[in-house]
C-alpha cells in the first residue's frame, strides 16, 4: 500500500520521504536511485516535526506536508495522527477515512487522459477493482487522441474566428468517428495529421 501511494506522490511531482523498518524491493530502488528519501526504522514521535517544512507565508504553526499513515500497527497510526494533527499537517489514515484529513481516489493516467476514483471511504477495494476495469477500457490509444484534440484545439483557435463554428468543429472532433479513425492510423501520423481531419470536418458542415 505504501508502495502504490510513493508512486502516486512521485508522479505529482512530490518530494517523499519515507518510514519503516522495512520496505518493498521497488521502494529501495527509487531510494538507491535517490527518488525517495528514507528512514529504515520504527516511526518516533517527532519525526514529522523534523520532516514537515514551514509553510512559507501560511499561518502560524501550519506545516507543507501531507502525512501518509499506511502501517500494519494501530498504535503507530494512532501516534502519526496524533502528530501530524499537532503540526497542523493534512493526514491520510489507511485503516480509518473517519480520521483522515483527506482521501486518495484510485486513479491511472494515459498521456493527458487522467481518471480518478473514489468511494469517499466506502470501499478502497471497489476503486481499485473499478480502476482496473477502466484501464482496460481507456487504453493506450487515448495518448494518440488526446495529442490529437491538443493540437487541432490550436489550430481551431487559431484559424477558425467564429465562436459557434468552432464549438461545433470540437464537439466533432471529440466523438466516436474522431476515435475510430485515429485507433485505425498509425499513431505518430494520426497524431500529427491534424489539418486533414480539419479539412474533413469542415467539409462535412
Amino acid at each position: 500500500m505504501a508502495e502504490r501511494k510513493v508512486q502516486s506522490l512521485l508522479r505529482a511531482g512530490a518530494s517523499v520521504h519515507v518510514i519503516s523498518p522495512v520496505v518493498t524491493p521497488c521502494l529501495a530502488l527509487l531510494a538507491a536511485r535517490k527518488r525517495v528519501s528514507i528512514t529504515r526504522r520504527a516511526y518516533r514521535h517527532g519525526d514529522l516535526d523534523e520532516l514537515a517544512p514551514a509553510r512559507p507565508g501560511g499561518p502560524h504553526g501550519m506545516r507543507n506536508a501531507l502525512v501518509f499513515a499506511a502501517t500494519n500497527s494501530p498504535e503507530t497510526q494512532k501516534a502519526v495522527e496524533q502528530d501530524a494533527a499537532a503540526i497542523g499537517a493534512l493526514v491520510s489514515a489507511a485503516d480509518d477515512a473517519g480520521a483522515s484529513d483527506f482521501i486518495v481516489p484510485a486513479s491511472f493516467a494515459q498521456g493527458d487522459l487522467l481518471v480518478a476514483i473514489s468511494t469517499s471511504g466506502a470501499s478502497p477495494a471497489l476503486a481499485r477493482r473499478l480502476r482496473r476495469q477502466l484501464q482496460l477500457t481507456l487504453g493506450r490509444e487515448y495518448r494518440t487522441y488526446l495529442r490529437f484534440l491538443r493540437e487541432a484545439r490550436k489550430q481551431v483557435k487559431a484559424t477558425v474566428p467564429d465562436e459557434a463554428q468552432r464549438t461545433k468543429i470540437f464537439r466533432k472532433l471529440s466523438g466516436a468517428l474522431a476515435m475510430d479513425w485515429l485507433g485505425k492510423s498509425v499513431p505518430r501520423r494520426a497524431a500529427g495529421d491534424v489539418k486533414k481531419w480539419l479539412a474533413k470536418v469542415a467539409g462535412a458542415e
